[in-house]
């Protein structure tokens, strides 16, 4: 069970098991908005807040979730610690002790997404002995370990090869990969290009200055439905690469390209969710495999 689910089970739960139907329960989560677009979207919902407070969320009627410290900066949790002597996770001084900046420490699952961008390397350093289990059950490990955070698995500045397009890249890529793998990313690369040419997503004033000053056409649609101040936006063609500040937010073949080196099959670096089918195949796994 993931830690996000996890959250939303337990309110409920311990409603039910402790207050039941003769009182209001709130259940109050460390989460930092900062760190995740989907953080602060677990906070900017229409399920209702308790008694107007942006903080909270309504789970089921008188349950609730509060996410009192999402406004906080790592600056302010370090200082809170130091100020008032707060007791924390000791492995935050390994961390320390390993070189890492306040900014760059994660406590997390060793084979999440923020894995493969240089943590599971610090296994080698502060947890030696778990890091020897883990080279021998978890074939990749290593290898990860090592390129993880490298040009070779999508991570820092991507190099395009030369003679390449980004997407004469992104098909090249794409014939290297299994049928199965690659049909996925297919489905899901002409589902984007389908929807940024025809439906439009949304995009800041800023990134909209941007395109205009790259001379991409693009067409504006107004608002849209979603609870945002950000425009709609259709391309006359999908772009190949673009070079603006919110460039994770952008559509074009250069994050297709980072998407298959990153083995993201999910597409999460280009905004996709998971699916309907996507969700029941993982709970089968889960469940299949929750008692070995």
């Amino acid at each position: 069970m993931r830690q996000e689910d996890f959250y939303k089970a337990f309110t409920p739960w311990y409603h039910r098991k402790v207050g039941g139907s003769s009182g209001r329960t709130i259940c109050l989560v460390g989460i930092r908005t900062a760190e995740s677009l989907n953080r602060w979207r677990a906070i900017n919902t229409d399920k209702g807040t308790y008694g107007g407070i942006p903080w909270t969320t309504k789970l089921e009627p008188d349950v609730y979730a509060g996410y009192p410290l999402y406004d906080w900066s790592v600056e302010d949790v370090w200082t809170a610690n130091a100020k008032f002597g707060f007791d924390y996770n000791k492995v935050y001084d390994l961390f320390h002790y390993a070189g890492l900046s306040p900014h760059e420490m994660r406590v997390a699952s060793p084979f999440g997404d923020w894995a493969n961008n240089g943590s599971l390397a610090l296994y080698r350093a502060i947890e030696p002995n778990v890091w020897g289990r883990l080279v021998g059950r978890v074939n990749g490990a290593n290898f990860t370990a090592i390129y993880g955070s490298t040009h070779a698995l999508g991570y820092k500045s991507i190099k395009l090869p030369k003679g390449h397009t980004w997407k004469s890249y992104v098909d090249f890529l794409l014939s290297t990969l299994p049928e199965a793998a690659r049909r996925n990313y297919q489905e899901k690369f002409a589902t984007s290009i389908e929807w940024w040419l025809k439906d439009g997503g949304v995009l800041s004033a800023e990134t909209i200055a941007e395109l205009k000053s790259l001379g991409v056409k693009i067409e504006l649609k107004g608002k849209s439905n979603y609870k945002t101040d950000k425009e709609k936006v259709t391309f006359e063609e999908y772009p190949d690469d673009l070079d603006v500040k919110d460039f994770a937010l952008v559509p074009s073949y250069k994050r297709m390209a980072i998407c298959i080196l990153k083995n993201d099959h999910l597409c999460k670096y280009m905004g996709f969710a998971l699916t309907k089918i996507e969700n029941e195949k993982r709970k089968a796994a889960i469940d299949k495999y929750k008692n070995l």
